[in-house]
């Protein structure tokens, strides 16, 4: 292996022409000097220097060696250049957990963002529920994960750090001809004989929904299960049922399907982002959760009331 510091020396003695010369600008002895170029010719096995009067002259093997010196040395020089950017959070690699809404909503802008203010910084995204996500952070495939606090939940683990980003409200969507459809707000007390279309079983906008209704004082009778609002709005437009659907989601009214805020107090999905206790100080982590925050605060829609 090549001591990096000799070939620094031999660059240098090139420059100055004499190994005093060299030693005087290295704040070495002429000795000291001549002993690492003797350790870099046993190193190389080849001969790097010719005796020129009272200079030397490099050998052309040394000026091989050299070129290649100058190419590993303006590496070097990247390397402390991307180090010190790593320091500031604008180099690196985040890898990020979150459900599908979460990720059009709050992980695609702050991409965006982050690809203006800090194009090096770069978060690489996985759709992946919880408690699966907090595994994966836990044992270090992930850096930051995206979930939902419900009632279900399994309790906070102490190796974790919670950020709260928001809280997302819950709109119900019902059929056009739905007689509460014209009503420019529905109390879900008024729901309790419909039949709902909800998430999976174990699901956290399962539970979330399940708790809404809890807290109007029934329990949904549910129909249908449907993870993708998209569907769950297909069949409201079949006449299914109704649901609740995330304003995350940003979904419209449509001439089949209405959305419209919950009277009263709007029962919400508290979103939160979760990182290894700690780790949150990394710059670039730091970086990428101050985005996440920006754009989980912007301005929300409003519920849809066309």
């Amino acid at each position: 292996m090549i001591d990096v510091r000799r070939l620094r020396l031999l660059r240098e003695l090139d420059t100055r022409g004499t190994v005093v010369a060299t030693a005087a600008a290295l704040h070495l002895t002429p000795s000291a000097v001549s002993q690492q170029l003797a350790a870099l010719a046993k190193e190389t096995g080849v001969r790097l220097l010719d005796p020129a009067g009272r200079r030397v002259r490099l050998t052309p093997a040394a000026r091989v060696l050299l070129e290649h010196a100058d190419i590993l040395f303006a590496q070097l020089e990247r390397a402390e250049a991307d180090l010190a950017a790593f320091d500031e959070g604008r180099v690196g690699t985040v890898a990020v957990a979150a459900f599908a809404t979460a990720i059009s909503a709050i992980v695609a802008p702050a991409l965006t963002a982050l690809r203006e203010s800090r194009p090096r910084l770069q978060l690489h995204v996985t759709d992946v529920p919880e408690p699966e996500c907090f595994d994966l952070l836990l044992a270090g495939d992930l850096d930051l994960a995206l979930s939902i606090t419900h009632a279900a939940a399994r309790p906070a683990d102490p190796r974790l750090l919670q950020i709260p980003l928001l809280d997302d409200p819950l709109d119900v969507a019902l059929p056009a001809d739905h007689p509460c459809a014209s009503a420019p707000a529905v109390s879900l007390e008024s729901l309790a004989a419909e039949d709902f279309i909800v998430s999976r079983p174990g699901t956290a906008c399962r539970e979330v929904a399940h708790s809404a209704c809890a807290a109007a004082g029934f329990v949904p009778r549910v129909c249908h299960n449907a993870d993708d609002f998209a569907a769950v709005l297909g069949l409201i437009a079949a006449g299914c049922g109704v649901s609740l659907i995330p304003r995350l989601a940003r979904l419209s009214s449509t001439p089949e399907v209405v959305i419209r805020p919950i009277a009263g107090r709007a029962p919400v999905r508290p979103i939160f982002a979760a990182v290894r206790r700690g780790s949150q100080q990394a710059p670039h982590l730091s970086a990428a959760l101050a985005a996440l925050v920006a754009a989980a605060r912007a301005p929300e829609p409003c519920a849809a009331t066309g």
